[in-house]
């Protein structure tokens, strides 16, 4: 220990001796391992890390498969690919059946996200999320609470008394932390709950949900909350999920077994028709992986790339090592003569390295932080509370220690080996010869920065093209100057008959507001990543199929509003009541994909089984995101088609988020127990949908210019060092008649040489990972020869560049002075 602690004092003193040396190396290790633990800490919050529950290892999230695509309600949550069709949505009596049937085994409990429900505390009304959950939920969950009691199976009864438990933030909110919470009345829409618990600060639930869960209820609650005294007792309504906890000793292969013998007798009573149904039974110590999954492919993206950023800082290191061994190689020498075994030099050599690591892992750790605050700010939305734990945890400090024991070895294991080498007398003489095995290890160090750092430019510069195409790409709309307001009329706690003119009348109010142009209605936000559609078919057409194609349903004046082009034909008006002729409009590519050859307006089409006449064509424009092509979609009256949630869309003069003051006015002077949903722009929604892109295109555009900064570093040293050994030999030129251009061209060929080499190798590389790249880019493709040739071009400058310092010291030496050099 003592001779370990001797070495780590002299590789303290060495590197102090060489300032400029040290801070590069810090700097260039603490900028990959910061890179690297930021984007593990993120993968590890999100995909690896267990739910903060009672032995999370012995959940299990149930699914079922089919080898077809059955149509059924509410199909949320429903994936797969052509062969194999998987979702986690069922039935309700499906979960009664599997809780009866599994029980000793295998204990099944239910949940569903229930979305917004009116609050109103002592008159003022807002919205929270609820989470109708089975009774036993929270004991087989294995959650527990912070005050009061859990949710229990004699709450989940149709004669029980309303209860709900309270998150930790909505307890926050709404009552201030208050103690006493436990007994007192929480007054949802027009019904009173009795509150009897409240969840810890650290509860999360095992659904990612958009909107956080504010507060518990039993599933018996549903009916008496939402009015669907259906749902619990339907076969044909799919809209809960299933977890369980497996028992001690209990055989998952004989539980997956018996459920899906269970599940076919669901199947049977359900109108929806599978092919070969079974259950699927999925690690659950994450929770329901549907959004998980979603996030995981761009974070292992990520990981790879800033993985290759490390890789580059290590061999640059590596580079620096062997150039600093050379210089240090008389002081080796004489260490070895006075008695040091090779194994001594070889760990002071390791031991610096590892002192650079540990800098680098101190620094990096200090770094990460901040790299995944801002990663994390683009991925998630940064105005709500996250479902994620993404804090530094034992695992992402592993990770950083782990990190840094591979650079130790990465950057170190080579200098430290040829520092073992040392021949005591060679090393004395102080040979001009000498060196030339590192120079050779130190090229192939130096091309595997250049095709690494290729490789990086390259993706840098198609995720930089991908992101200036979204920019560039017409949405078919005019996104400036709208702001969005979700109002959904059910919501209000004040008594309506009917809440068919309620529309209008909102309207009429904002419309009234100083600066506003114009007030439209749509059930869907062009570019908000939602869908919704209808089944569509050709009267007498019986070559066309029926397909599923969105559809949006809209007021009057919403053409003009959004920017939409009407090409031909008329907008909807307020003689479009239900009891008239039904109509739609549809875009041009409706009008292409259906009636290639015919005009299509005054036709008529079946939407859901209802016929339809084609009023209007209206321009393309993007649905649910910018990088999706251009689909058929059809517009549909809401004055003909009532929608009890809408989008309002203001178009105004002023900045939109200027009006909403106003426009909480209007709608309360209209309904004041009306709460107000979302307020956003189009122009906030657009930005949304380019967060990722944003997030990728600067993120690798600056781990590239880190990568060009580290070859350039690493080509400059090989460069130098070369000329440093060959100073001898280039005097001897000067003295035959060499010009100092010659001498000059030399150096500058062989790092030109080492560039096109590590150029060619990059680009090859990215061929053949060109399949992982394809869904993160967009209007390019992955072998864009103009990414490449500027790719290309740019390495071979930025190492021009690097060499021409060591070139014009190498044209500038005097021979006289170079022939005493030995």
């Amino acid at each position: 220990m003592t001779t370990i602690w001797h070495d780590i004092r002299y590789g303290l003193r060495q590197l102090r001796k060489s300032p400029g040396f040290t801070a590069v190396a810090v700097l260039s290790l603490a900028l990959g391992i910061g890179a690297n633990t930021a984007i593990f800490s993120l993968i590890n919050g999100i995909l690896l890390k267990s739910l903060p529950v009672r032995n999370p290892h012995e959940l299990r999230v149930i699914n079922w498969t089919s080898h077809n695509r059955p149509r059924i309600r509410h199909d949320w949550g429903v994936g797969g690919s052509d062969r194999l069709t998987y979702g986690s949505v069922f039935t309700y009596p499906a979960y009664r059946e599997f809780a009866e049937k599994a029980r000793g085994s295998f204990d099944v409990f239910a949940f569903y996200h229930g979305g917004h429900m009116t609050i109103n505390d002592d008159g003022a009304v807002s919205l929270a999320n609820v989470q109708m959950v089975s009774g036993n939920f929270f004991k087989a969950y294995g959650s527990q609470v912070l005050i009061g009691r859990p949710i229990s199976p004699e709450d989940d009864r149709p004669d029980a008394e309303p209860v709900a438990v309270l998150t930790y933030p909505f307890w926050q909110r709404l009552y201030g932390l208050d103690p006493h919470v436990i007994g007192r009345t929480l007054t949802v829409d027009d019904k009173g709950l009795t509150i009897i618990g409240v969840l810890p600060r650290h509860h999360v639930g095992p659904l990612v949900d958009p909107a956080n869960t504010d507060f518990y209820v039993p599933m018996a609650a549903h009916p008496r909350l939402t009015g669907k005294d259906e749902w619990l007792n339907s076969h044909n309504q799919w809209w809960i999920q299933m977890m369980g906890r497996l028992a001690p000793g209990a055989n998952e292969a004989q539980v997956e077994a018996s459920l899906e013998l269970l599940f076919s007798h669901v199947v049977d009573r359900s109108e929806a028709e599978f092919k070969r149904p079974g259950i699927w039974l999925r690690k659950g110590e994450s929770g329901v992986l549907m959004e998980r999954l979603r996030i995981a492919r761009p974070l292992w993206f990520l990981q790879g790339v800033v993985g290759l950023v490390l890789l580059i800082a290590c061999t640059n290191l590596a580079g620096l090592l062997l150039a600093r061994g050379l210089a240090r190689q008389h002081e080796m020498a004489v260490r070895a003569a006075m008695g040091a075994g090779r194994w001594r030099l070889i760990r002071q050599s390791l031991t610096e390295s590892m002192i650079l690591s540990v800098g680098g892992v101190c620094f990096g750790l200090v770094l990460s932080t901040w790299v995944r605050g801002a990663v994390s700010g683009f991925i998630f939305d940064p105005s709500k509370n996250q479902h994620f734990d993404l804090q530094i945890d034992t695992n992402v400090l592993v990770f950083a220690l782990a990190v840094g024991v591979f650079t130790t070895l990465l950057s170190g294991l080579f200098p430290a080996l040829r520092a073992g080498k040392t021949d005591p007398s060679a090393g004395l003489k102080d040979s001009g010869s000498r060196g030339a095995s590192q120079l050779r290890l130190g090229k192939v160090l130096v091309t595997a920065q250049v095709s690494s750092s290729v490789i990086l430019v390259l993706v840098g510069g198609l995720l930089c093209r991908t992101l200036i195409n979204l920019y560039r790409t017409d949405p078919g709309f005019d996104t400036e100057s709208i702001l969005l307001v979700r109002i959904e009329p059910l919501q209000s706690l004040s008594p309506r008959k009917s809440h068919k003119g309620f529309f209008n009348i909102i309207r009429q109010e904002i419309a009234r507001i100083p600066g506003v142009k114009s007030t439209v209605f749509s059930n869907l936000t062009l570019l908000g990543g939602t869908n919704w559609g209808r089944d569509i078919s050709i009267p007498g057409r019986s070559d066309v199929k029926q397909q599923h194609h969105m559809a949006l349903v809209v007021s009057d004046g919403y053409f003009a509003t959004m920017g939409i082009n009407l090409l031909q034909g008329r907008d909807f008006r307020v003689t479009d009541t239900p009891e008239s002729q039904q109509v739609v409009i549809i875009n041009k590519e409706f009008g292409r994909e259906y009636f290639p050859d015919e005009n299509p307006l005054g036709q008529f089409i079946m939407a859901d089984e209802k016929q339809c006449q084609i009023i209007g064509i209206c321009s393309n424009q993007k649905y649910r995101s910018l990088r999706q092509k251009v689909k058929p979609i059809i517009y549909l009256p809401h004055s003909q088609n009532w929608w009890p949630r809408m989008t309002c869309a203001i178009r105004t003069v002023l900045p939109p988020l200027s009006l909403i003051p106003a426009v909480r006015k209007a709608v309360a002077d209209v309904d004041r127990n009306l709460p107000l949903g979302e307020m956003t722009t189009q122009k906030l929604v657009l930005e949304k949908q380019l967060r990722l892109a944003r997030l990728f295109a600067s993120l690798c555009g600056s781990f590239a210019l880190l990568a060009l900064s580290l070859s350039c570093i690493g080509l400059y040293g090989i460069m130098a060092y070369n000329v440093a050994r060959r100073t001898s030999e280039m005097g001897v030129r000067k003295a035959l008649g060499a010009r100092p251009l010659d001498v000059a061209w030399s150096i500058l060929r062989e790092a030109l040489k080492l560039a096109i080499v590590g150029v060619a190798l990059g680009i090859l590389v990215i061929q053949a990972l060109s399949s992982l790249i394809e869904g993160l880019i967009y209007g390019i493709e992955p072998n864009d020869p103009l990414t490449m040739i500027g790719a290309a071009m740019l390495m071979v400058i930025v190492a021009a560049l690097a060499a021409w310092v060591p070139a014009r010291r190498a044209a500038k030496i005097d021979p006289m002075e170079a022939l005493r050099y030995e």
